[in-house]
């Protein structure tokens, strides 16, 4: 049996608002990344033959404008939720700032955040990251005691790619050394 292929549908501003709520429903996003999503379908339906109106780009900023009074759409939110979830997976603050940027998020916000007093912010968030990341790999301490030594450059260029300080990364791989130790005591 052949499949019919429906017609494309036409873009409208309330077909815009009705993906950007679907959307939205899946991910969190902030206003760059929600715009860039709505410009990519636009392109997709005018690659599929569909005539598109030269009113769209009001109408993708009428759709935002719409959702952030919602308050469907937070760039701080984003950049909280962003910020959380990568820390925990033992991430830099400079990874993480190059991810906020890439995501839209303007400085301001970006600094706002780092300096918020919340609990998921703490002092030495990147020693913590790193520690996270040193965990997380099996560098270090975390290493048979015969292959810590031939592998603390290899163990310090990893902390180094992802992001990490030289300072920081070598109190990492000393503080995960000293807890290590301690753990095998017990």
């Amino acid at each position: 049996m052949v499949e019919k292929k429906s017609k494309p549908k036409p873009i409208t501003q309330k077909r815009l608002m009705n993906i950007a709520l679907h959307y939205l429903g899946r991910y969190e996003s902030s206003v760059a990344n929600l715009r860039q999503v709505l410009l990519r379908r636009i392109a997709k339906a005018k690659s599929k033959g569909i005539e598109i109106s030269p009113q769209s780009d009001q109408w993708i900023e009428s759709v935002i404008k719409q959702v952030r009074d919602l308050g469907y759409v937070n760039d701080e939110r984003f950049a909280r939720s962003v910020v959380e979830k990568y820390r925990q997976s033992g991430k830099s603050e400079r990874y993480i700032r190059l991810k906020l940027t890439q995501a839209g998020i303007n400085r301001d916000i970006q600094d706002g955040v780092f300096q918020s007093d919340d609990s998921v912010f703490f002092e030495n968030s990147d020693l913590e990251a790193a520690c996270r990341l040193v965990k997380k790999r099996k560098l270090g301490a975390f290493r048979s005691v015969e292959d810590r030594k031939n592998y603390y450059k290899k163990d310090l260029a990893v902390l180094a790619r992802a992001g990490f300080s030289f300072e920081i990364a070598v109190q990492a791989l000393n503080v995960e050394g000293k807890r290590a130790d301690d753990e095998d005591r017990l």
